[in-house]
């Protein structure tokens, strides 16, 4: 999974990082990793409708993946939020 938060740019609070809007590249990245996750979720939960014998993933696998999918996409909303003017 992405880590949203990592490294924060100079200037802001360290405890607390936000995204910088306003640094297209920066929002570009974000953009990129948040749909990462999200189509890993996807493929998790949407392998789990298939017919048993078609499966890749088991249901425990597909159960983690989508897990930290679910965090990792709240942390990047979280993260995403607290750059807003």
């Amino acid at each position: 999974m992405n880590d949203f938060t990592k490294d924060p740019p100079e200037g802001q609070d360290p405890v607390r990082p936000s995204l910088d809007w306003s640094n297209a590249e920066a929002a570009r990245r974000w953009l990129s990793g948040v749909e990462t996750v999200l189509d890993d979720a996807l493929a998790a939960s949407g392998d789990q409708m298939l017919p048993l014998r078609q499966r890749r993933l088991g249901h425990v696998e597909a159960e983690r993946i989508v897990r930290e999918a679910t965090v990792a996409l709240h942390n990047a909303l979280s993260f995403a939020r607290r750059g807003l003017p």
